[in-house]
């Protein structure tokens, strides 16, 4: 009997801004090949994020780059082959525009106002979602990382390393890798502050975005794992006010990289309940201005 295989995977994003006017536009495309106005949006690459698929294709299609905040329901429909295709969409927001090069897949991009993308728009499909994105409510992004796969204590605390304390213990081969794999995953969220357990394995975590983007890692004691078994409410209390700095400025995402026992407490700031993190792995957090966690998303790495 043969393996049914799975949905073919894409992202995309509504683009939403809006003008002097206080009019909303959202961002659309023509498909030549299939003479449609449809939201932008493409097939993932084996290995890639969602959300940096998002991103990609939003900037393929039509020069505009942009950084991602709420996720919306997925939609998956069957294509004309008769495979499935589930779509992962996003609300995006401009970082910068520059023009489109016509090419075979999509000859124009365009701003549509709210009620002409309603009519233009040629599948329901897009129609819903855009409608799910505009009726959401403004948001900022927190990102809690959990820190890439370290060298073992067992192996940290014999031969050559025996003398040196848990905090120093690095990353291994495989948690470099996954570190340079989450840098593209911040990125597709605008990651604009960068804040760390001073752990030398939570420091290289977030190192190879921080130097990409010429960001400064902030660090905080309160997140070490020797700290949070001292006394958990230091962890919990940095965490608040870590949440009111983000209400205060919500245009610059945030990402807080921590220990495995320490981010369910970190987590219950942001409500997100508790689920078990995976070395690497990213809870993404959409926050309201009171502070309500109207989304939440989870990143696990394939590496």
């Amino acid at each position: 009997m043969s393996r049914r295989k799975g949905p073919v995977l894409a992202a995309g994003a509504v683009v939403l801004r809006r003008t002097a006017e206080g009019t909303v536009q959202v961002l659309a495309v023509h498909r030549p090949r299939y003479d449609d106005i449809s939201l932008p949006k493409g097939h993932q690459e084996p290995g890639e994020d969602s959300p940096v698929t998002a991103v990609r294709e939003v900037l393929e299609e039509t020069g505009v780059r942009i950084r991602l905040s709420a996720n919306l329901q997925p939609i998956e429909y069957e294509m004309p082959n008769k495979m499935a295709k589930l779509v992962q969409w996003w609300v995006g927001t401009v970082c910068s525009e520059h023009p489109h090069e016509p090419d075979e897949e999509v000859d124009q991009a365009m701003w549509l106002d709210l009620a002409e993308a309603r009519t233009r728009l040629s599948y329901a499909t897009d129609v819903q979602v855009l409608e799910e994105a505009v009726k959401l409510p403004a948001t900022t992004t927190i990102a809690l990382v959990r820190h890439a796969k370290a060298i073992s204590r067992k192996e940290w605390a014999s031969g050559k390393h025996r003398n040196k304390t848990d905090p120093k213990r690095p990353l291994d081969r495989r948690g470099k890798r996954q570190a340079k794999a989450l840098a593209a995953l911040l990125e597709a969220y605008g990651v604009s502050r960068l804040v760390s357990s001073p752990a030398t394995r939570c420091m290289q975590t977030l190192t190879p975005y921080a130097q990409a983007a010429g960001i400064e890692i902030q660090q905080r004691e309160e997140f070490t794992e020797e700290a949070f078994e001292a006394h958990h409410k230091p962890t919990r209390k940095a965490m608040k006010e870590l949440v009111a700095e983000q209400l205060a400025d919500p245009d610059q995402p945030l990402a807080i990289c921590g220990h495995r026992p320490v981010l369910p407490a970190m987590g219950d700031v942001l409500h997100s309940g508790n689920h078990p993190m995976a070395t690497a792995e990213c809870l993404v957090v959409h926050l309201s201005a009171k502070g309500k966690a109207i989304r939440q998303e989870w990143h696990r790495p394939s590496i």
